[in-house]
């Protein structure tokens, strides 16, 4: 698996187990939900202070969401 598929669903999961939408995931992340629907369908391949933004708001690490 690459990393960007483990990331990818790794975002989906933890979003979905939130019981957020992806509008207002990225609105908690300070993204754009376009962003967060790139990275969940494996169609980007984000930046890191996208991956901050994200790993911010979920309080882990960066390297947490590669996991």
């Amino acid at each position: 698996m690459s990393e960007l598929f483990i990331l990818s669903k790794n975002i989906k999961n933890i979003r979905r187990t939130k019981g957020e939408t992806q509008e207002v995931f990225a609105s908690h992340c300070g993204l754009s939900t376009d962003v967060i629907n790139q990275l969940e369908n494996e169609k980007t391949d984000p930046k890191l202070s996208t991956l901050k933004s994200i790993a911010d708001y979920l309080n882990v690490s960066v390297s947490d969401l590669l996991k």
